[in-house]
């Protein structure tokens, strides 16, 4: 359910690749329907999530599931975040540590190198246009190359893309997906 109509014709999810845990955006069925009014849109849209969540590389799973998190944390998007936390806690197999991320991942365990990766996430969500090489110098001080820096770029921006869709259109969480409790990280 959302604010504009949906198509009914988006009844395939994103499959998972072989071998590995469901992607996250294949649980985002209300999402993907609303976005099937647009069927190029949506095409392109399940494509670069598949791209991203596939193979994170050279991020791990965990790193692109906490930038994830972070970021719809970040934008207030409760169905972001409904959605991430359970994958995060997924691939961390660590549940208690995905809940304290969605809360603050300031406060959360988790090691300086992550922290500063996650800062990065955050401060391109809130203020882009602020970004200086100074932002993406810090990140490589902690071992970060550029193609991962690219990466973490795209998955933040891509997750802001999808959080101003879910949030804007007023998407409403699918049955049996329980909302996940967050704070703003800014």
């Amino acid at each position: 359910m959302s604010w504009i109509r949906s198509a009914e014709s988006v009844s395939e999810p994103l499959a998972p690749p072989a071998g590995s845990a469901a992607v996250t955006s294949s649980t985002m069925k209300a999402l993907w329907e609303v976005l099937g009014l647009d069927p190029a849109g949506l095409d392109a849209a399940r494509r670069h999530a598949r791209a991203l969540e596939d193979d994170p590389a050279p991020l791990s799973h965990v790193q692109a599931a906490l930038i994830a998190v972070v970021v719809s944390a970040t934008n207030g998007c409760a169905y972001g975040v409904a959605h991430h936390g359970p994958r995060l806690a997924e691939v961390s197999g660590d549940e208690a540590l995905a809940r304290a991320v969605a809360r603050d991942y300031r406060d959360a365990n988790l090691a300086a190198r992550d922290r500063v990766l996650l800062d990065y996430a955050v401060a391109l969500t809130c203020e882009p246009g602020e970004r200086k090489l100074e932002d993406v110098d810090r990140v490589r001080e902690y071992g970060f190359d550029d193609s991962a820096v690219l990466k973490a770029t795209s998955l933040a921006a891509y997750g802001g893309f999808l959080d101003r869709l879910a949030s804007g259109l007023g998407v409403a969480l699918e049955p049996g997906i329980e909302p996940w409790e967050f704070g703003t990280q800014r």
